[in-house]
């Protein structure tokens, strides 16, 4: 039978990975932590449901430009987990060098004529880990000798939305309950940063041996 792309391993390095990313404070958990600070808990969630259309839209584009290119080429794929290996690499270093200063990395706060629903979509779709998350990380979990990648694509973008949506309301609900004060100081988020700066890096240096163990096998053959 075919490889239809799906492995336990793949989808676990995957959540693994998907988890640690969307944990660190980045562009959309910053906007749904201010949502909580200035309008509320349930406003900050409809953000986050917001903000998962967002994702989801282009994880959808991507899938159907990523699929094909895979099915035509082993070595694609092995491109796409180096690819994937250097944008963990440079978010964690990122991650690192933003726990040193003073601001941690954070999101414009889109106008607030906008419903918050139409802002988590916004910030959804202009988020750079949207385009990094499902356009080079996602694809990398894959198996090779793929029969549908694109709907095994489709389905492997739904493990960091769903996990998005999970860590993101924990965020929001956790902002709700303490005082703003543990926000203001940034102490904690810093903390935060640096862990998860570290663990991306370590990820990301496991998915580079495995693309070069991948066009290793290619090269030989």
């Amino acid at each position: 039978m075919q490889d239809i792309g799906v492995s336990v391993s793949g989808i676990l390095g995957l959540i693994i990975t998907s988890s640690i990313l969307i944990a660190v404070p980045g562009p959309s958990i910053m906007l749904f932590i201010g949502q909580v600070i200035m309008k509320g808990r349930s406003h900050a969630l409809r953000g986050v449901i917001g903000n998962a259309i967002g994702m989801l839209s282009i994880a959808i584009l991507l899938s159907f430009g990523i699929g094909p290119l895979i099915l035509k080429s082993d070595f694609a794929l092995s491109a796409i987990r180096m690819l994937g290996a250097m944008a963990l690499l440079l978010i964690g270093i990122g991650y690192l060098v933003a726990s040193k200063t003073a601001n941690p990395v954070a999101a414009e706060q889109p106008t607030k004529r906008k419903s918050p629903l139409t802002a988590g979509v916004i910030v959804g779709i202009t988020n750079p880990k949207a385009f990094i998350m499902f356009g080079t990380i996602v694809p990398s979990f894959l198996s090779g000798n793929l029969e549908s990648p694109t709907n095994v694509l489709i389905m492997y973008s739904l493990i960091p939305i769903i996990l998005g949506i999970v860590i993101d309301s924990v965020w929001v609900v956790t902002a709700h309950s303490v005082s703003s004060r543990l926000f203001s100081n940034l102490n904690s988020i810093k903390m935060v940063n640096r862990i998860g700066g570290g663990l991306i890096i370590l990820m990301a240096l496991t998915l580079a041996y495995e693309a070069v163990s991948g066009l290793s096998v290619i090269w030989q053959t």
